[in-house]
């Protein structure tokens, strides 16, 4: 059964990075290292990395990681609260399971209690009695008290810090107590840039101001520029120096590495499993097609290794190639390293996908929107890297199609019969080598017959999915 997305990895307690794919181990020993160096101060770390980028399984690993170790991780998804209208009755929600029989933690609810009561709705208050056990005497007295200091701001500011100290207090005494070792209380808050922005301004605020205390440090697992954005969004205002704002709650920040382009496409090369399609018996049969994956890799590789797109745009990419291929037949030419760039250009620019679906472009416009899109170390000559030569031979095949009406036979010349020249001008690929490639594939049967608008059609999934009885496919 053909899969449409990666699944989620197993993560075993015993091995959390066992199936790890992204050689994320050595960046949970640093952050481990981390934790245990700021173990009895406290501090708040930012697991910064743009979306895409694996931080979600990252945490689970680390999560893992620390009760192997022995210590006692909580994890709060903010995007899926943010519907609280505060934060703090989720983050006690979390922090209760510590140890939810503890006189201690009962301390911790009747202080929070008291911070409660002078903000919350009717409705917020039924929901921090059901999550947090806060008694309906509490939260009266509370309300009363509140009524009483607003006759009186100073007297009401001085009680507020009395409470929140109190609090603070509270959570110390309960934090020691599930202390381990030198591992400290760690509390993973995940998704915060995906919330609204008073959310997670809130949840900032909240930290900050309630959880500043020994033993427990806080990881927000964030896009930072994205929450950046939401800071401006909750000021209304994109003057604000975002960054500044963030470093009054971030103490530290740690960016997850890129991951190896290579690893991570032979992953996704066998979790999609392209070796059904170009291994197949029925293909075997024909010796034009017995480089095929191995082309398919090559630029597939060489494409994402110089790329800047994040790794979900990256599956999504090869989820798409893979639905795609199950139009071809056995004895059909995939042509695979222009079959990839052109569903590589699908996702990566959309709009030159476009042009070049509804033939916008002249064989030249194409050439220099192509070199113009392409990053230029894979264009230019490099005698330590033949990368270039690959991608050179790509285009030039692509060129070539592109100009093929669905006969096979050109629409526009680009190729000077007599003298065998081309008359394409290349920006930044050696132009004798792009001219050798050109010639070559004009001349090569089969292949340099293949119009590109035959390949596009199947991208748009335009012509019939092919279901063998053996779902090899």
């Amino acid at each position: 059964m053909l899969i449409n997305r990666l699944p989620e990895i197993d993560i075993p307690e015993d091995d959390p990075f066992k199936f790890d794919q992204l050689d994320r181990k050595p960046c949970a020993n640093t952050f481990l290292s981390l934790v245990k160096l700021y173990s009895t101060t406290g501090c708040v770390i930012a697991l910064n990395g743009e979306w895409g980028t694996g931080k979600t399984t990252f945490v689970r690993m680390l999560f893992q990681l620390l009760k192997k170790e022995q210590g006692h991780p909580l994890y709060f998804n903010a995007w899926e609260n943010d519907y609280v209208s505060d934060p703090l009755i989720a983050l006690l929600s979390e922090l209760k399971e510590l140890a939810p029989q503890s006189k201690k933690w009962d301390n911790v609810v009747a202080n929070g209690g008291k911070i409660l009561t002078g903000i919350l709705t009717s409705a917020a208050k039924n929901f921090a009695k059901d999550k947090l056990g806060i008694d309906s005497d509490v939260i009266s007295t509370g309300i009363d008290e509140v009524g009483k200091l607003l006759k009186d701001d100073i007297d009401e500011f001085s009680k507020q810090k009395t409470t929140f100290a109190e609090f603070r207090k509270a959570l110390q005494c309960y934090i020691a107590e599930n202390t381990t070792k030198d591992i400290p209380v760690v509390f993973f808050v995940d998704e915060l840039d995906r919330c609204n922005p008073h959310f997670s301004v809130l949840v900032l605020e909240r930290i900050k101001h309630l959880f500043d205390i020994p033993n427990i440090i806080f990881v927000l697992s964030v896009n930072k520029k994205q929450l950046g954005y939401a800071i401006q969004g909750y000021y209304g205002s994109g003057n604000i120096d975002a960054d500044n704002y963030l470093r009054r709650f971030i103490d530290i920040e740690y960016s997850l590495p890129r991951p190896d382009s290579n690893k991570f496409c032979q992953y996704l090369f066998n979790t999609y499993q392209f070796d059904k399609v170009f291994n197949h018996k029925d293909r075997k049969q024909y010796s034009e097609f017995s480089s095929d994956a191995d082309n398919f890799k090559k630029i597939a590789t060489i494409l994402m290794s110089a790329s800047n797109l994040d790794l979900r745009t990256r599956d999504k990419i090869f989820t798409h190639t893979r639905l795609a291929l199950m139009e071809f037949s056995a004895n059909n030419y995939i042509v695979p390293d222009v079959f990839f760039l052109l569903c590589y250009l699908r996702f990566a620019n959309p709009d030159l996908y476009h042009n070049i679906v509804v033939e916008k472009y002249t064989a030249q416009q194409l050439l220099d929107e192509i070199e113009e899109f392409i990053p230029l170390e894979l264009l230019v000559m490099n005698e330590n890297d033949y990368s270039w030569r690959q991608m050179t031979y790509t285009i030039a095949s692509f060129t070539l199609m592109y100009t093929l009406n669905d006969n096979g036979i050109e629409r526009t010349t680009i190729i000077n019969r007599d003298d065998k020249t081309t008359t394409l001008k290349t920006k930044h690929m050696d132009e004798k080598t792009f001219s050798e490639a050109l010639l070559w594939y004009h001349g090569k049967i089969h292949r340099g017959e293949i119009p590109l608008r035959l390949l596009t059609k199947k991208i748009e999934l335009e012509q019939a999915i092919i279901l063998s009885a053996d779902s090899d496919n």
